[in-house]
Parts: C-alpha cells; structure tokens; sequence
C-alpha cells in the first residue's frame, strides 16, 4: 500500500470505484482455480469430507432427517474441520495475491504473524466489554451509540489485521484506527457482495440435495465442496483488494482502476 492517496473526487466517481472494487474482487476471485488451486484445497477437500459423512450418516434422505442429523457428533466432528479449512482458504487467498507465490503466502513471517496475533487478542479484548453492555438491557439510547463505536472499533482492528497479514507495512494502528477506517467500510461491504450470492446458492444446493437419489446427492455435493473453494477464493480477494485499495478519508491510497490494471 502506498503511503500517500488520491484526491477526493465525486460521489458517482466514488461509487463507480466501488463498482471497480467489487469487480476486482470476484475478478481475482474466480482466477483463483487457476492461479492458486492447492490453497482452495484447504477448504475444498474438509467440505467434501463433511459431505462424506452427511450422506453416510443418512442425512440428506429427507427434510426431517437433514434437521434430526444437522447436530450429529460425526458431522460436526468434520464441521470443525471445515470451518477451519474454509477460513484459512480466505486468508490464504488474500496473502496469495499480496505477496505472489504459494511458497511465500504459507511462509509468514514470524513478525506478521505476530502482528496478526497481536491485533486479533486486542480486537477480542475491546469488542468484549461491548457486548456484555449489549446483554445488560440498556435503553436503546444508550446501547445503539456504544454499538456504533464497537463496530467502528471492530472495523479498525480488521483492517489493522488484514493489512498485517498482506504485510502491508502502511496499515499501522493509527491508521487504521484512523484514516483508513473507510477502508474497513468498503473491505465489509466487499466481503458481504462475495459472501451473499455465494452462500444462497450452497444453501440451495443443500435443500436441491434433499430427497434425490444417491448419485444426484454425492455430484450436487461434489458441486457444493468445490462452490466452497470459489466461495473463499472471492472472500479473500475482497479482503485483498479492500485493504489494497486503502479508502482513507481524502481519497483512495490505490486507485481500483490502478489495481485492476496491474493484477494478473
């Protein structure tokens, strides 16, 4: 991330790079097969698993059966597995088109990956008194104000974070708790245009899974494991291009045009 930024311009051509952004973003995204396919693996191959065992398990025979097995101790113990897989899928992806290589996105410096640690502790420690206030009953006066600020807290460290594990040496404390907290805006709003659409359409194919024979079921789930890698290839290039892109309040750091023109 450069250190300095864009002049502000108007609120059309600001939308228009945010259109640039979203569109770099499932860009990058479904390059990742290509580009990158063993780091999908790591979430691909812990849902084809989960999957496995949900039709072992019977689970897919019926609407009541999938709802009966859903908490089954054999699914989750797979489950764990997937929900790890898919999110180092995402920072993988992430770190991949900052630094390059799949050699130097698994290799993270121990000075990043302390950093990481760091504000992932610190983000925990002050998001926590936030939501036990939530849990006190306050009155909506009180309560919607300090959850504001949690959530633009919240914004900050995420941003601090991503930035720690791209190794972008710009995105310091300060700033992102700072000039860059419209940053975190446009990383939420990026991840949330990956996250929507995908998650529909897995479940989708979950209840289209219902009912149908065995070999309808284990290809929609073949489909749905490898959805997932696609699921988390678009996440973590919205990652990487909202904190790439870095929105401060003057202006961008790195145009999404600028970007879009120098990605593979």
């Amino acid at each position: 991330m450069a250190d300095g930024h864009e002049k502000p311009r108007g609120a059309l051509a600001g939308l228009r790079d945010v259109g640039r952004a979203a569109y770099e973003t499932y860009r990058l995204g479904g390059t990742m097969a290509l580009a990158a396919p063993f780091l999908l693996l790591i979430a691909v191959l812990p849902e084809f698993l989960q999957h496995a065992a949900e039709i072992h398990i019977g689970m897919f025979e019926s609407m009541s059966r999938f709802r009966a097995l859903s908490a089954s101790p054999l699914r989750w113990s797979f489950g764990y597995l997937k929900v790890a897989g898919f999110t180092v899928a995402i920072l993988a992806t992430a770190r991949f088109w900052a630094v390059g290589s799949i050699r130097r996105t698994l290799m993270v410096p121990p000075v990043a990956l302390a950093r990481v640690i760091a504000g992932l502790l610190i983000g925990f420690a002050v998001a926590s008194p936030f939501a036990w206030l939530k849990t006190q009953g306050l009155a909506p006066a009180i309560n919607v104000p300090l959850q504001i600020l949690s959530a633009v807290i919240q914004g900050g460290f995420l941003v601090y974070v991503v930035g720690a594990l791209l190794e972008e040496a710009a995105v310091t404390p300060k700033r992102a708790m700072t000039s860059l907290l419209p940053a975190a805006v446009v990383l939420i709003l990026l991840a949330a245009l990956a996250f929507a659409p995908l998650q529909a359409l897995h479940m989708a194919n979950h209840k289209l899974a219902l009912g149908q024979p065995a070999a309808v079921v284990w290809i929609l789930m073949i489909f749905d494991a490898l959805w997932v890698g696609l699921f988390a290839a678009l996440v973590g290039s919205a990652l990487f291009v909202g904190v790439r892109t870095g929105l401060t309040w003057q202006g961008w750091t790195v145009s999404p045009d600028t970007l879009c023109r120098s990605r593979p």
